[in-house]
């Protein structure tokens, strides 16, 4: 009896501690469970950080409402709206332009009609100096200039550059203008808010929003260096300023990408450090200065470095070099790869073709480059590249053999030896173009008309054209003999 409840204990006793340990394991286990959960819980928790360090910069909506608005009652007196009349051909109007852009639609004694066009600019200096787009004034012969207050006047063009589309108009305003203040391109980054204002389809004043979309885009041209942007660019924002948030311009509306003709969120800006260097030069001097090398250049490329074996990946590869120029002077050939110029780095082609561009005539500059492999250095020096823009200043015209009467609104050349063989005529001066709603206009004079005699005056040059009409004035009437297609007819031309 006994012995039976010994055994009875001993077998509770065993259950007791059997229990003991089931449980023990069992808390250990779930302790060590709830330990990796938390440990791993941590570990996700660690990516994601209490407070962003960008949430600071980061403003309400509100804000950025003020700020925008702020911006607009600074920049919006400084845009004007800029509107145009060219001369152009019958074929110039409408399709045929479009549909055959390669082909020369102008024709002697072609008759002259008016095109209207609209564009934007912004004043950057108080005695009316403006900045817009060479694609809206180049081609004008009148530009009327209405500022944001209303008042209208007529501009004149100080010169434009079609390399970077850039122009300068100046009018003769009674008090000082508001102006806009030019920001540092540089300092933009991708990302950044912009505003655009000009007159999108003559609609003065609109204000659009968007941000820098990207930088240094390159398209067809060789100055190429766009700021491109999302904020809506349309026809008639040509011209008009792309600023920052503090107001300031960082570029001038230019172009726009688009399938449809309209806007499709991809629109280009001159970059303001450009517009600035372009804007000095005209207005100091009528035209854009800009350096010469004299090589043809393209990117270095994998397939280019696969072929060649080169050793660099970047750099301008020199296709062809220019004879007698600067670079051929300095010793570079074709196959060399410019890899530094005047102590800065050269990673592309469009980059050597800037640095160029800005180096001042006459400079002499240490270029490296690389030649089967090793680096090499030379000195060359910058010559002047040919000009390609147009100028309207005083300087140029001086030295433009067709000349301006400025009363009867001609412009003529003195017959050259083989026009005059062409012609079948000895002398005289050939009309190369008539200025819209002028006394020569209004006579039906036109492009390709020669002049023999202007009152009784015989006309053999253009120095004598301009004797003959330099005392016209107001209110007087003047008879020119007249040659076209072989004919010879009077035409009696009034001042008004």
């Amino acid at each position: 009896m006994v012995k039976r409840k010994n055994r009875v204990l001993f077998v509770a006793a065993g259950a007791v501690l059997a229990l003991s340990l089931i449980f023990s394991f069992s808390f250990l286990v779930t302790k060590a469970y709830r330990e990796y959960t938390v440990k791993a819980s941590n570990r996700a928790e660690s990516l994601i950080t209490k407070e962003a360090p960008i949430a600071e910069q980061i403003v309400s909506p509100t804000e950025l409402s003020s700020t925008f608005r702020k911006v607009a009652k600074t920049v919006k007196p400084t845009v004007v709206n800029i509107s145009v009349v060219e001369k152009v051909g019958i074929g110039e109007l409408g399709g045929l332009r479009r549909e055959f852009p390669d082909l020369d639609f102008k024709f002697p004694g072609m008759p002259r009609y008016k095109q209207r066009g609209n564009g934007s600019g912004v004043v950057v200096t108080e005695d009316g100096y403006i900045i817009t787009n060479n694609h809206v004034v180049g081609k004008a012969a009148n530009i009327e200039v209405k500022l944001s207050d209303g008042r209208k006047f007529k501009g004149k063009v100080i010169g434009t550059d079609p390399e970077t589309d850039i122009a300068v108009v100046k009018i003769d305003a009674p008090e000082k203008l508001p102006i806009a203040k030019l920001g540092d391109s540089d300092q933009m980054e991708q990302g950044d808010w912009v505003l655009a204002i000009g007159s999108p389809f003559q609609l003065e004043q609109t204000i659009t929003a968007g941000i820098v979309s990207a930088k240094e885009r390159r398209l067809n041209r060789q100055y190429d260096n766009f700021i491109q942007t999302d904020a809506s660019i349309n026809p008639g924002n040509s011209g008009g300023p792309l600023v920052n948030m503090k107001g300031e311009v960082i570029g001038i509306n230019t172009m726009i990408y688009s399938e449809t003709g309209g806007n499709e969120g991809i629109g280009f800006a001159v970059p303001s450090r450009l517009v600035n260097s372009v804007y000095t030069q005209l207005v100091g001097q009528g035209r854009v200065i800009r350096g010469y090398l004299g090589v043809t250049i393209d990117n270095v490329t994998p397939e280019k470095v696969k072929a060649l074996e080169l050793t660099v990946e970047q750099g301008a590869f020199v296709n062809d070099i220019q004879p007698s120029s600067p670079a051929s002077k300095a010793g570079l050939q074709s196959g060399d790869i410019v890899v530094k110029f005047d102590g800065k780095d050269v990673r592309t082609a469009n980059e050597l073709t800037s640095y160029v561009a800005e180096t001042p005539v006459g400079k002499k500059v240490e270029i490296k480059f690389l030649r089967d492999g090793k680096l090499e250095s030379s000195y060359v020096q910058i010559a002047e590249r040919k000009q390609s823009g147009l100028s309207r200043s005083p300087e140029n015209l001086e030295e433009n053999p067709q000349e301006s009467d400025g009363k009867l609104g001609i412009t003529a050349s003195t017959i050259s030896e083989s026009d005059a063989a062409k012609l079948k005529i000895k002398s005289g001066v050939k009309i190369e173009d008539v200025t819209i709603d002028s006394p020569a206009a209004e006579g039906g004079l036109r492009t390709g008309d020669v002049i023999h005699k202007v009152n009784r005056q015989n006309i053999v040059t253009v120095s004598d054209f301009l004797e003959a009409t330099k005392s016209l004035k107001e209110g007087d009437s003047v008879i020119v003999q007249v040659e076209r297609a072989g004919q010879l007819f009077f035409q009696t031309l009034k001042i008004e």
